[in-house]
């Protein structure tokens, strides 16, 4: 990687990091599930009783597709893009071992490993505040799973032979997270929609599932697994369509909607509309992907 890309990388790496930093605490009053600490989207698949059970349909997605597939009882997990530690809380109610978390947000970090001390889980789960692309050689993983978090990668293609170098053969690699699709490609109103998709969430790594594939088999993971969860996603809910509003007014003028895509308030809100958009016309979709090591 040339300085320049490296000089690049490190800034959007920065921005993510602010962007959290700035949001967390906001993310966390309005979860779609208060008081359960997840911040990633609820998924209401069939069976799934109410709010809290459908932001805990990933955790438990993951979960079953681990079993069987690390040791039973010394198992070394690591959640990349752990944010406040939910799903690590998950996993380690659910699964004996080690379970590791590393966030780009200091903020994240600290409310983690605070759930951590009252959950009594401070010798099994840690959380790092550093960067998933830069993991120390050691230790090796049974598994890594990330929830709505590769995306914010600068290079995916750079990162997953990193990952796989640290994951040991036969892991696993679980990937929840937003895919681009084919669909309407070159239309205006859907590069408009990605880009500024892109722009207000801090996305750098946005690729279909074919080309996630396709780089994962050339880093040595073959996929296993290729799960649509979109259908099961609810938009349009009351409070995206008054979100959806307020964001339509600052595309009226176009520069102030750039000024307010720096704020990170205001880019979880126009990053956040366009993603509702993309979602609704299929030019983005939410899969839950399995990878494992040869």
């Amino acid at each position: 990687m040339s300085a320049t890309s490296k000089d690049a990388a490190a800034g959007h790496v920065d921005r993510v990091a602010d962007y959290y930093d700035d949001n967390t605490r906001r993310f966390l009053l309005v979860a779609e599930s208060p008081g359960s600490d997840a911040i990633h989207r609820g998924v209401w698949m069939p069976g799934v009783a109410g709010v809290a059970e459908a932001a805990d349909t990933v955790n438990r997605l993951i979960i079953e597709r681990l079993r069987g597939h690390v040791p039973a009882e010394s198992a070394r997990l690591l959640d990349l893009g752990c944010g406040v530690g939910a799903t690590m809380v998950r996993i380690a109610h659910e699964m004996d071992g080690l379970v590791s978390g590393v966030t780009i947000s200091r903020v994240q970090a600290e409310i983690a490993e605070k759930r951590f001390a009252r959950e009594g889980l401070t010798e099994r789960c840690q959380a790092i505040c550093a960067d998933f692309a830069e993991l120390p050689e050691e230790p090796h993983y049974d598994a890594m799973v990330a929830v709505e978090a590769v995306v914010h990668s600068p290079s995916l293609e750079n990162l997953i032979p990193s990952l796989v170098t640290r994951l040991r053969p036969g892991g696993r690699l679980i990937l929840c997270d937003d895919w681009t699709t084919d669909k309407d490609r070159g239309l205006a109103a859907r590069e408009r929609c990605l880009d500024q998709f892109r722009a207000g969430w801090r996305i750098g790594s946005l690729h279909t599932v074919a080309e996630l594939a396709a780089m994962s088999e050339s880093a040595g993971l073959r996929m296993v697994e290729d799960l649509d969860l979109t259908s099961y996603l609810r938009l349009g809910r009351p409070r995206d369509r008054l979100i959806n509003l307020v964001v339509g007014t600052t595309s009226v003028v176009p520069r102030v909607r750039d000024r307010l895509v720096e704020v990170p308030f205001w880019a979880n809100m126009i990053g956040g509309s366009a993603l509702q958009h993309g979602l609704s016309r299929r030019w983005l979709e939410y899969h839950l992907i399995v990878l494992e090591k040869a």
